[in-house]
């Protein structure tokens, strides 16, 4: 499948947007997905589906559509280029439709199979936080470069209303160390939010669940954190910012993009606060 030596370029969505019917040695998928980020760069797409049966959607025993995962060639793909957006431009992340193509049964998996790794990265109420960790992660980078390029013309930028430089002013010096707080405590908190839920399954702990909300929480609060921290030095450039030549303009449009993954959904909140008074939420890796 990856050829010799492996090459993997992978992209697609993991919304089930697509349905696949089970026919001899494989599937049939169609369908449309949106958000596949890289897709321009990819040569193989994951489509999740729901998987169909002649009265409807195959259930699990709770009720919820199974959903499978199909692995198509990029060949078999066409893309919709809909990639037209505020912020986040660079990720390319188009629509793509797949029509009635054919797919042996080794290149699928439900969300329900075995996981055949143990490496921790792979524990089921560890993949969330693994994945939130690393969108958070974006959202921050992005707030620690605006924070760094305020600070560089900072020094040698003045403003229609006075000639002296932004860093000799005391409300910019005070937005700079909030916004610095600001970033600095998520990340703080990220780190060591992860470290336990990470130290708690690698333990085998009987019910890792406050560490398992803790983290993320965490990833949740610092995508938010990230766009608070990156609107104070924006505004605190003032008028400097609102040009395309700036680049905190662009910082300013992409964190506030990165805040709409799911990541940053505030229902994550809520979620972690079931669990920190000790329900169960019903969304998954919980």
């Amino acid at each position: 499948m990856l050829g010799q030596p492996p090459d993997l370029r992978m992209a697609g969505s993991v919304r089930p947007e697509g349905e696949t019917r089970a026919v001899d040695g494989g599937y049939r998928v169609r369908g449309r997905w949106n958000f596949a980020s890289g897709i321009n760069h990819a040569n193989w797409l994951f489509c999740s589906c729901k998987v169909m049966e002649a009265n409807g959607p195959q259930l699990t025993p709770e009720g919820l559509p199974v959903v499978r995962v199909l692995l198509v060639p990029k060949a078999d793909v066409t893309m919709i280029d809909t990639w037209s957006v505020v912020g986040m431009r660079g990720t390319g992340s188009h629509d793509f439709v797949v029509d009635d193509v054919f797919v042996p049964q080794e290149r699928t998996f439900t969300l329900l199979d075995p996981v055949p790794e143990s490496d921790i990265l792979y524990h089921p109420r560890m993949i969330m936080v693994s994945s939130g960790t690393t969108t958070s992660g974006t959202a921050l980078g992005l707030a620690r470069g605006a924070i760094d390029t305020f600070c560089a013309m900072a020094a040698d930028t003045a403003s229609t209303m006075s000639t002296s430089p932004l860093r000799d002013r005391a409300l910019v010096q005070t937005r700079v160390a909030e916004a610095e707080a600001i970033v600095s405590g998520a990340r703080a908190y990220i780190m060591s939010a992860v470290r336990a839920a990470w130290e708690a399954v690698e333990s085998g702990a009987a019910d890792p669940s406050r560490e398992i909300a803790q983290a993320r929480l965490a990833a949740t609060y610092g995508m938010h954190e990230a766009v608070r921290a990156t609107t104070l030095v924006f505004h605190a450039a003032g008028t400097n910012a609102v040009y395309e030549k700036n680049p905190l303009e662009r910082y300013f449009r992409d964190v506030h993009v990165a805040v709409q993954h799911a990541v940053g959904r505030p229902e994550n909140i809520e979620d972690a606060g079931k669990a920190l008074l000790g329900l169960r939420p019903e969304s998954i890796g919980w």
